[in-house]
Formats: structure tokens, C-alpha cells, sequence
């Protein structure tokens, strides 16, 4: 059998505060769907994850530090609890201008906790030497407002002195901190300001489009994509902002404004993908966009809405597309066939087995066969048990195992 080819699986994650929950539940059926009994860490799937605002958090906990979408959750669930405390004083200067809502100081040492409780390094750069699962931030620019990209990857086209410099923790500050949230903060050698990207890139799909062209340049991209997925977190609704004037409300005006139309857009121009199921683009609608952005104690009212979302049956079979394509691109595929006594499985690529009677699971890979015999008894090696390692004895056939 011939070994599927591998393609490119690209991630985007759009802005949204707490209702960046959302994207994770989407996410987590996407990755069950892949295995229900050992779902896959993203990082694993994803060859490159780009986000924006709590988009960008995301990002960095499933790319950068490698957790599986259930550690993600956690860890959001408890940043966001601790980030979203209101300041003990009134938010209001002598000169009547809103001030940042939320203490800085606590999102941040929220973050460095996540980071130290993952890596055992609350300052970890942000540059890392794995590039399996490349990572990318979008954030704001003081000043001039222009959206600026943080890299775990360094980028020959434009070498920035941010990527041997800036820490992970400051990295989800600069992509978080949204206009009367949170401080603006100063980061790099050249004392550079940021706030948070969803100003100019609340749904990063573009960006991460651009960053990819740059890395994977050998051919056009659209021949390399297996799949692209974009994960909204309903649409942002205006009254719930406190601005700055006419100048806050037109900032945010274009923050919603782009969200729709980068999605509708990069649909549009990207035809192809759509037509070839390559393109999946997944956003709650309706009662998801009531929820303010810092609302904390909404966290159930969010998990219900997207959960009831994900049970319709036209979203249900979306989500199934999904990770047949995610795993088809990375050479995996399952397919079920029938049989008299038991089910018989024809497997290519990465297999994930669960002993009976047992509740480890297993991933085993380096199977061949034996082309001059129907039955031979084989031992191959667990890559990345999802409890411990351990080997594995079973009987491996001709397209078959079992």
C-alpha cells in the first residue's frame, strides 16, 4: 500500500476574551472526533497555530507548550478566573477617560504560573528549537497602530530582534491586552509598546496565510494545504466595550467589521479549499455574541451554548469532515470494516490502540508485514503512551490487526 503523502494542517484562532472558550470546545470535538478513546494533542496535528488576543493565548499553551486541548482548558479556565479581577479603585482618571478595567499584574502572573508549571521556566523564550508546531501572534503597535507578528520560528524575511528576545509570558501580554482591559506593555531591546492584535487582526486567518507562504516557499502553498482550520468565538458585540470617545467606537467598529469580512473574504479567494473540503471555518452564532468579553462567571452559559451548537447534525458532520481531513493530510486514516465476529480495522500511518480489560491507551507506529505470510507476532515500540510507557505485543496481518 502506497504511504499517503503529508500535507500542511494550518490552525487560526480569532480573538474573543472569555468566549475563547468556545474555540476550545470546538476544538477538543475536532480532536476526539481523530481518536475518542486518546485524543490527539493539537501540536501534534498542526503544523503551524496562529491566534490573536486570547486567540494568541491559545495558541502559545497548545503550540508552544504542548498541551493536549483538556490541559488547555484548565489552564484558560484558571488564567482567565485570576486575569478578569476587577481593580480595587475606579476605573476613571480626574480627566473622565476610562482606564484599563483589570491588573495587569495579575494576567501576567497568571501566565508565568502556566508556564512554569509546563516548561519549569516562567521566563522560557518564546523561540523554540521544535518548529513541528510553528506558532504566531498577533499584536498592536503602539503608535502607528499596525499590526506587528510574534514568531517561535524565526522568519528570514523579517528578522526581527524580538524573537531572540521576547519571553512567552510577554508575548501573551502583547497579543491580550485589549483596549480598556488591560496596560499596554513595552517588550524587546528597543523598548517597543504593544496592545492587544485584535485591534487590526481579530481573526488572524490572513496572517497566518502570509506566515505560511513565507515558511513552506518551495511550491505555491495551495498545493501543499491539507487543511486549514479557523475557529471563531461568536460575533463581538459592540455595547459591551467601554471606549475612549469616538475614537475607541470607531477602533471598535473595524475590530467587528474585519472579523466578518477576513472570514468571508479569505473564503472567497481561497474557492479551491472550500470546494475540496480543505477550508473549515467554525464560529457559534446567536446567543454566544451576548456574552461580554471579561464575563468570567458566563463560563457555563458559553460551554452550554457551544455545546448545544456542536450537537446539530449538519456541525456534527462538519466536525467529522474535519478530522478525517486533519488526519488524512498527515498520512492516518481508520477505516472500519465489517465483519462476522468482530470489527477488523485497515490502518495506515500512526495507530493508537487500548488494551482490553486495560485503561491505557497506546500509540504504536513502525508496523510492517510480512508479505510472505498471512500472521506473524511483532513488537513494536509505544511512541507517546497516553498514561506510560509500555510495549506492545499483537498479531499484525495483511491490512489488518487484531
Amino acid at each position: 500500500m502506497a504511504i499517503a503523502e503529508k500535507k500542511l494542517n494550518l490552525l487560526s484562532l480569532d480573538g474573543g476574551g472569555i468566549r475563547g472558550l468556545s474555540s476550545l470546545y470546538i476544538l477538543k470535538h475536532v480532536m476526539e472526533s481523530i481518536n475518542p478513546e486518546c485524543p490527539p494533542k493539537p501540536c501534534e496535528y498542526f503544523d503551524m497555530i496562529a491566534g490573536t488576543s486570547t486567540g494568541g493565548l491559545i495558541a502559545i499553551m497548545l503550540g508552544r507548550l504542548k498541551m493536549d486541548v483538556n490541559e488547555c482548558i484548565d489552564a484558560y479556565n484558571t488564567l482567565a478566573t485570576q486575569a478578569f479581577t476587577r481593580k480595587a479603585y475606579l476605573p476613571i482618571t480626574i480627566a473622565g477617560q476610562v482606564k484599563e478595567r483589570f491588573d495587569s499584574k495579575q494576567l501576567e502572573a497568571a501566565l508565568k504560573k502556566a508556564i512554569a508549571d509546563r516548561l519549569h521556566d516562567q521566563d522560557a523564550l518564546l523561540k523554540d528549537p521544535d518548529t513541528s508546531c510553528r506558532v504566531v501572534l498577533c499584536a498592536t503597535r503602539g503608535g502607528t497602530s499596525t499590526t506587528a507578528t510574534l514568531r517561535s520560528y524565526r522568519n528570514e524575511r523579517e528578522c526581527s530582534e524580538l524573537y531572540n528576545t521576547v519571553k512567552i509570558w510577554e508575548a501573551g501580554r502583547a497579543t491580550s491586552a485589549a483596549s480598556s482591559f488591560f496596560d499596554p506593555i513595552t517588550i524587546g531591546p528597543n523598548g517597543q509598546q504593544f496592545f492587544d492584535g485584535a485591534t487590526g487582526a481579530n481573526n488572524p486567518i490572513r496572517h497566518l496565510w502570509m506566515e505560511a507562504k513565507d515558511i513552506w516557499s518551495d511550491a505555491p502553498l495551495e498545493d501543499q494545504i491539507g487543511s486549514i482550520v479557523s475557529i471563531g468565538t461568536g460575533v463581538p458585540q459592540m455595547t459591551r466595550y467601554e471606549t475612549k470617545g469616538i475614537a475607541g467606537l470607531k477602533t471598535l467598529k473595524a475590530c467587528v467589521t474585519e472579523t466578518g469580512y477576513t472570514e468571508e473574504e479569505f473564503a472567497l479567494e481561497h474557492s479551491d479549499l472550500v470546494a475540496n473540503n480543505q477550508y473549515f471555518r467554525f464560529n457559534v452564532p446567536g446567543g454566544l455574541a451576548e456574552i461580554g468579553l471579561e464575563k468570567v462567571a458566563k463560563i457555563d452559559l458559553i460551554v452550554g451554548i457551544t455545546e448545544k451548537h456542536l450537537a446539530e447534525n449538519v456541525v456534527r458532520e462538519r466536525v467529522k469532515a474535519c478530522a478525517g481531513s486533519l488526519s488524512k493530510s498527515k498520512g492516518h486514516s481508520i477505516s472500519k470494516r465489517p465483519s462476522s465476529k468482530a470489527s477488523a480495522w485497515e490502518v495506515t500511518g500512526l495507530v493508537r490502540a487500548q488494551v482490553q480489560n486495560h485503561k491505557e491507551s497506546y500509540e504504536l507506529e513502525h508496523i510492517t508485514r510480512n508479505t510472505h505470510a498471512q500472521e506473524q507476532t511483532q513488537t513494536t515500540d509505544v511512541r507517546q503512551p497516553c498514561s506510560r510507557n509500555k510495549k506492545f505485543f499483537g498479531l499484525f496481518g495483511n491490512k489488518k490487526t487484531r
